[in-house]
């Protein structure tokens, strides 16, 4: 534990300018600043605390007096800054009881902030708002707020970064795999995605009296076990073995439009099929759904082999690709493993491919969205072709991405929060907190 001197030192962490303009902008700072654990709130301030004078305490904590006159103001400045929320004088007393229990943390253990850092803190909040310290002083005067409020806000929020930057800070190890994690596509992927099962029937005219009897029994499906033991019996796609389960979320917008629309809104265990791709029809089972970033099409860039194999979807080629998915770990051995097992194709027929998402065909894309590095695929038939594909890398385009060190402070910043925030709750189960 340290007792030195907390410095001020940028710890307000970025943010992209909101072009609604002043509130929507200082919510999101107020958010980055102040590590919010509202969740953990016992029963607030009975209501007649109203009724009371505006100097008398709200709440004491840890026998540090709350004035209503403190709860008034806070209510005043989280309303300017758009951060009330549905309970406006609860939200203030959370907010007010977090401020005290961080100030008194800090102090404990010798920390302190001098004037000249403080008017740092003051200035770097407000330039977020492109405004100046006395700019905004101004302007918080015109809605009620008195300078103390902003100030012990600012002194608050800026002592306790550093506190906890200098506690947690040198126990973080962030690695260039975090790093790459978070510049990939998962990584900064904001759309709907989906856990989703498949099942894939042979449109071969051998198999098309048989098909057409068990696409109405799979129409009917409604539970996960059922579709997984149909996927199991009748799917000609390597996934039939665990049930047709697909263990990767996928991005609904590289399914082909009418499954990728249906699952947007449909409920869990949705069944949405036939589908005509390729040599198959499809269908696919919904067992999750979750919202996440966004990447456009355009700038997710996919790096993949594809084999074709004569002889469509026989006994032969699926044992080809059953022994290719067992031996085959990484992309470098792709072709060769495949011109070993079939000595008669032309190295033509293993192509290395790199394009954006945008650029590759519906049924190649929905495919290799269900694929993870390293993953293969052989449900599609072009020709009298299998196709093989066996997917080597997605990322990110370059353009308009952070470096990797703004993402490693980026990483860095998010993982003091969650120490900030765990560490202000121990104080609370630790603090006594009470009630006139």
């Amino acid at each position: 534990m340290h007792s030195a001197a907390i410095a001020f030192a940028s710890t307000l962490s970025p943010r992209h300018r909101a072009a609604s303009g002043l509130r929507a902008m200082l919510g999101a700072l107020c958010l980055v600043i102040s590590a919010s654990a509202a969740t953990l709130a016992p029963t607030l301030a009975p209501t007649s605390a109203h009724a009371q004078s505006p100097f008398s305490a709200a709440v004491y904590v840890n026998d540090t007096a709350i004035s209503n006159y403190d709860v008034t103001q806070k209510m005043r400045f989280l309303e300017f800054i758009g951060a009330s929320g549905p309970n406006p004088r609860e939200r203030a007393i959370e907010r007010l009881i977090e401020d005290r229990l961080q100030l008194q943390e800090v102090r404990r253990m010798g920390g302190r902030l001098t004037p000249d850092q403080l008017d740092a803190g003051m200035a770097e909040f407000s330039a977020r708002a492109e405004l100046t310290a006395e700019e905004m002083l101004a302007r918080l005067a015109e809605a009620g707020i008195d300078r103390d409020t902003f100030v012990n806000f600012i002194r608050a929020g800026v002592m306790w970064r550093e506190y906890i930057q200098a506690i947690y800070g040198p126990q973080l190890n962030i690695t260039e795999a975090q790093i790459d994690q978070a510049l990939s596509v998962e990584g900064v992927q904001p759309v709907t995605e989906v856990l989703i099962s498949e099942i894939f029937l042979p449109a071969d005219p051998q198999f098309a009296e048989a098909v057409e009897r068990v696409i109405p029994q799979i129409q009917r499906i409604r539970s996960e076990t059922e579709f997984a033991n149909a996927a199991r019996q009748v799917s000609a796609s390597p996934s039939a073995a665990s049930g047709g389960r697909v263990d990767r979320w996928v991005n609904i917008a590289a399914l082909p439009p009418q499954v990728g629309s249906a699952m947007e809104s449909a409920g869990i265990g949705t069944v949405v099929g036939p589908i005509e791709v390729p040599g198959a029809y499809a269908f696919f089972q919904l067992r999750a759904r979750r919202n996440s970033r966004d990447v456009p099409a355009s700038n997710v860039a996919l790096t993949y082999y594809r084999a074709a194999l004569p002889g469509g979807r026989s006994e032969q080629n699926m044992a080809i690709f059953e022994r290719l998915r067992g031996q085959v770990d990484l992309c470098a051995g792709f072709p060769a493993e495949v011109l070993r097992a079939v000595p008669a194709l032309p190295e033509s027929a293993v192509t290395e491919i790199t394009g954006t998402q945008a650029e590759i065909n519906a049924a190649t894309r929905a495919e290799l969205e269900r694929l993870n590095a390293g993953e293969m695929s052989a449900n599609l038939v072009e020709g009298n072709d299998l196709v093989v594909l066996m997917l080597c890398r997605r990322s990110v385009s370059e353009e308009n991405m952070p470096s990797r060190e703004e993402v490693l402070m980026g990483l860095r910043n998010r993982a003091l929060e969650g120490h900030g925030m765990i560490h202000l709750q121990r104080l609370r189960a630790e603090a006594e907190i009470r009630y006139p």
